[in-house]
């Protein structure tokens, strides 16, 4: 059995090598014919469609960014930042001007704290002490409305008559004007002190005067002891001989006397000097004594003064009020508040006694509570004078200076995270994004960096259009790159090429 199987095979080996050198030698012989042959048996291939990538002109924005205003109108007291500043979440950036905040929140607290106190106050339990001062106030009302009710007698009636004539005294004085014999005392001692100024200057000028002649003869006397040693000192110096005792003796009391005459002139200015100044505060204070009687009698022969009158005129008017108290009905309503400070001195004693009740200590926490609320309203209006980042990144935009006025409606800071970068589509039309999905892949290249590209993907469509071009409408794509480049800047114009869906 093993043979005849071995020379199938054999034979079969033999036939498929004979085969195969025919089509070898075949397609040696005739290549061009084997190849027509292949293409007219083969079916045409099926090529795939060519998927063109979608451009669009882009913008590179941050990843977030937001824009911050006032929430309240002011005068700017101070910009905490600078344009380009990385700021914390939480970092204060400008304030308004907050004294008035301030002041209305130190108001709420004392409110708060009086509440408070009164509230604790009241629910206490009265103490010996506020017993024993209730009761003295009692008492002391007590005492009052018995002093009220005893008090009118012939005497008190006729003391009050007698202050009220006497005020209205004084009023018919000042209202029939100056006196004449006050007026005629008032111009003779003003003719005396005008007297008596002429005479303190004549005297004065006289002193002065004299004081300047004994300077100027002291100024004489001094050229001339001045002329007299100088004669003699030239003298001594042109001798060739040695001095004699009885020279040197002339020389040096020539010298002592030329000293003397100097210090006497000295003596003598200093005297003048003082005249001068005497001659000026004397005559001043007499001027000023005659200027004092001529007002006092200006104002006499002026007649009584507004204002004296009407304290003239308020003093009659208080006279015949006590005197009114006194008597009538005026006595009555006295006796009647009299009695009402008993009754409330009686209502508060029984309140210490009995303790404070639901309604007053319902109403006390109420207080309490109001003025919390108070102070609450005044810290969140002093919170919201300051402007707050509410994330981390840097200040793109500054719109407020120190001492302006801020506006609630204009953007005070713009704040941008600039940790990371994405780009938006400004001509992207309605054609070419329903071709689009997220994770779209993307090539970004930079108008200003023609030598970067970066790779990215299409991380957001937005459903709402943003304008028209033509007749499509125009949709924004967000593209957000793998990476990042120092160099990007908000706002730089890009061009996106976004491979679409096949």
């Amino acid at each position: 059995m093993p043979f005849p199987v071995s020379r199938f095979v054999v034979g079969a080996l033999a036939l498929l090598f004979l085969a195969g050198g025919v089509l070898i030698a075949s397609q040696r012989v005739s290549p061009s014919l084997s190849a027509e042959a292949s293409a007219e048996s083969a079916p045409p291939p099926v090529l795939a469609p060519v998927v063109q990538p979608i451009v669009a002109n882009g913008i590179v924005a941050p990843v977030s960014h937001v824009d911050l205003r006032f929430a309240m109108p002011g005068t700017v007291r101070e910009v905490l930042v600078r344009e380009g500043d990385m700021v914390r979440a939480g970092d204060p950036l400008a304030r308004l001007d907050t004294d008035e905040l301030e002041t209305r929140i130190a108001q709420a607290r004392a409110n708060l704290s009086a509440a408070q106190a009164h509230y604790e106050l009241l629910m206490s339990a009265a103490t010996p002490v506020d017993i024993q001062r209730a009761q003295a106030e009692l008492t002391r009302a007590q005492a009052r409305l018995r002093e009220v009710s005893n008090a009118v007698t012939s005497h008190t009636r006729a003391a009050a008559q007698s202050r009220l004539d006497a005020a209205r005294a004084a009023l018919a004085r000042l209202e029939a004007g100056p006196d004449p014999a006050d007026v005629r005392a008032l111009r003779a001692e003003l003719r005396q002190a005008e007297a008596d100024l002429q005479a303190t200057r004549d005297r004065l000028s006289l002193e002065k005067t004299t004081l300047r002649l004994q300077m100027e003869q002291a100024a004489n006397l001094l050229r001339e002891r001045q002329t007299e040693y100088a004669r003699i000192r030239d003298e001594n110096q042109a001798r060739s001989e040695p001095l004699t005792s009885d020279q040197r003796t002339r020389e040096v009391t020539a010298r002592l006397a030329m000293d003397n005459a100097e210090k006497a002139l000295e003596q003598a200015r200093v005297a003048y000097d003082a005249a001068v100044q005497a001659e000026r505060t004397g005559i001043a204070a007499t001027e000023a004594r005659v200027d004092a009687i001529r007002a006092r009698l200006e104002r006499l022969l002026a007649g009584p003064a507004p204002d004296q009158l009407a304290a003239a005129r308020a003093a009659v008017a208080q006279a015949e009020e006590d005197l009114a108290r006194l008597q009538g009905e005026q006595r009555a309503a006295a006796i009647e508040a009299a009695q009402a400070d008993v009754a409330i001195a009686e209502a508060e004693l029984e309140r210490l006694l009995a303790g404070a009740r639901p309604a007053e200590a319902a109403m006390a926490r109420a207080r309490v509570e109001e003025a919390q609320a108070t102070l609450e309203q005044a810290e969140r209006a002093l919170e919201r004078a300051i402007l707050r980042a509410p994330i981390a990144g840097i200040v793109a935009a500054l719109n407020v200076k120190a001492g302006e006025i801020a506006d609630p409606q204009i953007v005070a800071v713009r704040l941008a995270d600039v940790r990371g970068w994405r780009i938006e589509t400004t001509n992207l039309s309605e054609l070419s994004v329903t071709r689009l999905h997220e994770g779209a892949p993307a090539i970004i290249r930079f108008n200003s960096l023609p030598d970067l590209e970066i790779s990215g993907k299409v991380s957001g469509i937005r459903p709402l259009g943003t304008g028209r071009e033509g007749d499509a409408t125009l949709y924004t794509v967000i593209i957000t790159p793998d990476h990042i480049d120092a160099r990007l800047r908000w706002n730089m114009t890009a061009q996106v090429q976004i491979t679409p869906d096949r």
